[in-house]
């Protein structure tokens, strides 16, 4: 652990240096920022403040929603600033008057919104709660001029969809973004020192590849989780459930940004691929957690719990897990990769992605033996593979199926067999696995490690997947399970069998492996097995 404290103190000193000695208060002023701006974002601003101007006169009800600017005029100024477009309506006591452009009937229904709002919470406060539900409530609308009231319209309030999240989701936002830009200065330090080749020389020293990454790590990890803490304050939430929620977003992120400066080699390359990464990685945060309480497969990100929580809405733990368990292994194999990719060969080598990439597989299977690495080695990536399934589920349920079902079966089959398959292929081009009897072992050993951990994830989340229609193909639905265990064998082994004994090249081999998945996946879906 002091080896791990020093390298992180190691750390905040060359950022400090870096910054002319300023980066500590840099970093406070950076994040009180954010917390007064999330604060103010929290109580006072909302989407469209000041939208609509309204005149008043007479007596009427206060309006307390910032999306009207209310301003107060009499009787002739009110019907001159109307006319004039100064003003959207014009209300004078019980009449709105309105004008007939689109701006103005756009005021008039959102003025109706609020009302209805308005009265909702007046009758809530006002009956016992076991009196008031089922709720039917009767509007009459009146305008200026108009005798008689229009036909009453009922409204069942329990009916009504759910209000968009759209201030929830930008106050959640403002979390995203201290821990983004922090993990960014991770990766460019990490890169530095890369590059300066000042990781060779701690890597001679009595200190693990392990120590020297969660050292690097922790002081930007500890920043992130202040500025979540110290949003959480200023917003006033719950902070322990703020950390739990945005902990494995946080971790998520940093093992994505870890990766980044281990395969690559130049501040140029790594440009490029940082901003993807960053736009990715707030897509995947960001956009499914504008459906909250629209469909269940917006709790894959977990700010879709963070939405709730500030709707004082409440969920359980598989609610929890369901995003949170996969981005924390993530992580974990996040790390596991780190430690063995941290050689001064494999940093400073230059070779096509592709190249490293066997490499690095090669580098997390060669301290074990390969029947006991490549089943773990397929336990671990099931997360990886899981998160992009749900991706494809969350797209199937709200697109046409025709348009995306094919795709959705075949990119899942294709990037289940990649990673089955992969261990196996960069054993054999080290010369590790050469025997039919090694092939289909570990063809058997890598199918068995991908199922017990597919079936793992799925058990945490059935209540959410099982309804999507496709999901049974993907996850290899059924009580049977030694037929999805027989099935990912049997796809595996085809991929290895051909590409080593055979010497089909891969990319015939994964093609001719995912086609006989595919068609498996249809039997499924059509009620097989």
């Amino acid at each position: 652990m002091n080896q791990i404290l020093v390298i992180a103190w190691r750390e905040v000193t060359r950022l400090r240096k870096r910054f002319g000695g300023a980066s500590p208060l840099v970093v406070l002023v950076l994040l009180a920022v954010l917390g007064l701006s999330s604060y103010y974002l929290r109580d006072t601003i909302t989407l469209g403040s000041g939208l609509y101007r309204v005149g008043v006169s007479g007596d009427v009800p206060p309006i307390r929603d910032s999306h009207f600017a209310v301003m107060a005029v009499d009787v002739e100024q009110g019907k001159i600033l109307l006319d004039q477009q100064v003003i959207d309506i014009y209300i004078n006591g019980t009449d709105v008057i309105s004008r007939d452009d689109e701006k103005s009937q756009f005021a008039v229904r959102a003025l109706k919104q609020y009302m209805e709002n308005e009265e909702l919470i007046r009758i809530g406060n006002s009956y016992a709660e076991e009196s008031a539900f089922p709720l039917r409530v009767g509007i009459n609308y009146l305008s200026a001029g108009q005798a008689e009231a229009r036909p009453e319209e009922i409204i069942i309030p329990s009916l009504d969809p759910p209000s968009g999240p759209f201030e929830q989701v930008l106050t959640a936002l403002i979390y995203i973004l201290p821990i983004t830009f922090i993990s960014i200065f991770f990766t460019s330090s990490f890169m530095d020192e890369k590059i300066n080749r000042r990781l060779t020389i701690l890597l001679s020293t009595p200190i693990t590849p392990f120590q020297i990454i969660l050292g690097k790590m922790l002081p930007y990890a500890s920043f992130a989780l202040f500025s979540t803490i110290l949003i959480a304050v200023f917003t006033k939430a719950n902070i322990p459930l703020t950390l739990a929620i945005f902990t494995p977003a946080t971790l998520f992120t940093f093992a994505i940004y870890l990766m980044v400066p281990l395969f690559y080699r130049t501040f140029k390359d790594i440009t490029f691929i940082a901003m993807l990464v960053t736009t990715l990685t707030t897509a995947y945060l960001i956009v499914p957690a504008m459906f909250t309480n629209v469909n269940d497969f917006s709790y894959i990100s977990p700010l879709t719990l963070a939405v709730k929580m500030y709707r004082n809405e409440s969920f359980g733990w598989r609610e929890y897990l369901f995003p949170s368990l996969p981005m924390a292994a993530i992580f974990g194999l996040a790390m596991f990769a780190g430690t063995r990719m941290l050689n001064e060969e494999f940093l400073m080598g230059y070779k096509p992605l592709t190249r490293k990439v066997s490499n690095a597989i090669y580098l997390m299977l060669a301290h074990s033996k390969p029947p006991f690495s490549v089943p773990l080695l397929s336990f671990f990536v099931v997360p990886i593979i899981y998160m992009s399934q749900i991706v494809f589920l969350a797209f199937a349920t709200n697109l046409p199926a025709r348009l995306i079902l094919g795709f959705t079966l075949i990119a899942s089959a294709l990037f289940e067999e990649i990673v089955k398959a992969a261990g196996i292929l960069a054993l054999a081009e080290h010369g590790v696995v050469k025997s039919a009897r090694n092939i289909i072992g570990l063809s058997f050993l890598s199918a068995l490690g991908f199922l017990v951990g597919e079936k793992l994830l799925v058990f945490l989340s059935l209540n959410i997947v099982s309804d999507a229609p496709v999901s049974g193909a993907l996850f290899g639905a059924g009580l049977l399970l030694f037929i999805p265990l027989i099935a990912h064998f049997v796809f595996t082994a085809i991929i290895t069998w051909l590409s080593i004994k055979l010497k089909f090249p891969y990319v015939l081999a994964l093609g001719i492996g995912t086609t006989v998945h595919v068609i498996y996946n249809v039997y499924v879906l059509r009620g097989g097995f």
